[in-house]
């Protein structure tokens, strides 16, 4: 049996046409109408946030004004305060140093030895001062360089005799070895990272001990290293010893300073510290400066 034909679907009549066309075109107009008004919603949502982004960047505006004023008046009153506290301090370093060349006639044994007691607390505190104003000059990003030619060797030599007095009374042995070593730097600078590396040795390291300090040179660089027979650090207090004011638990006194400004200044001279060191066995810092 033949299936019968598909009878052709009758024609929609013009005004069903036309009804569904409004239709449609409702629905088209409800879909403009309906992102029209999304897209004033997300206007006004980029205004807001504009506005708040505004007000942010001015309040850090403000914030950043503020603190500059505020650092730059904490740097002038940590160096008046440096000025005040060097003047005498360097007067009892210099009458303690005329005490112990004879100016004021022989010593006996236990006066030579409050002298030179004197004259150490005394450079010892003076470098406080002078790291403190460091640190100052860190925080405000102001750290800079005073280059000179510098005879690395006659500086680190000078640096370490000025401690022999305090290795004396630590019943410390301390040695120093140079190499011919010319370099363009901050004089000033550097005599304070030898002495804050090689202080940290000699207050680390036990009656009996050694500490030795000496230089040695290649293609590349100079270096500076000092070595101890101290306490060492374990590796907690290794990862940690460039952190801002950290102090070692075994450290009775001290910023916490010292290596932080120490490295910064070698930085700023194109160089770096690197650290050995085993817990219990000693430490050894290095000084790397790049050959002119």
């Amino acid at each position: 049996m033949n299936p019968e034909p598909t009878q052709p679907k009758p024609p929609s009549d013009p005004e069903s046409q036309l009804e569904e066309q409004r239709l449609r075109i409702a629905e088209l107009e409800a879909k403009v109408a309906a992102m029209d008004q999304r897209s004033i919603e997300l206007e006004q949502e980029i205004a807001r946030r504009g506005v708040k982004l505004s007000c942010a960047n001015i309040a850090l505006a403000r914030a950043k004004i503020a603190f500059d004023e505020q650092s730059k008046t904490r740097e002038e009153a940590v160096q008046d305060i440096a000025h005040d506290l060097r003047t005498p301090l360097t007067s009892i370093k210099g009458a303690a140093q005329n005490l112990l060349d004879g100016v004021a006639g022989p010593l006996d044994e236990r006066v030579h030895a409050y002298a030179e007691i004197i004259e150490d607390q005394s450079v010892r505190l003076i470098g406080v001062v002078n790291w403190l104003v460091q640190a100052m000059r860190m925080n405000s990003g102001t750290l800079a360089l005073d280059e000179a030619p510098v005879d690395l060797a006659a500086l680190v030599e000078r640096r370490v005799r000025a401690l022999e007095a305090i290795a004396r009374q630590r019943d410390i042995v301390l040695t120093v070895s140079s190499v011919e070593a010319e370099i363009r730097g901050d004089s000033g600078k550097l005599q304070c990272v030898i002495e804050n590396l090689v202080g940290n040795a000699l207050k680390f390291t036990e009656p009996g001990g050694e500490v030795s300090v000496s230089m040695h040179a290649d293609a590349r660089e100079f270096r500076v290293v000092v070595q101890d027979t101290g306490i060492g650090m374990s590796d907690e207090v290794l990862s940690r010893i460039f952190d801002r004011y950290y102090r070692k638990p075994s450290a009775a006194d001290g910023t916490g300073l010292g290596l932080v400004i120490s490295r910064q200044v070698t930085r700023l001279h194109g160089g770096d510290i690197t650290v050995k060191s085993v817990a219990g066995e000693g430490s050894q810092l290095t000084v790397h400066l790049p050959r002119p």
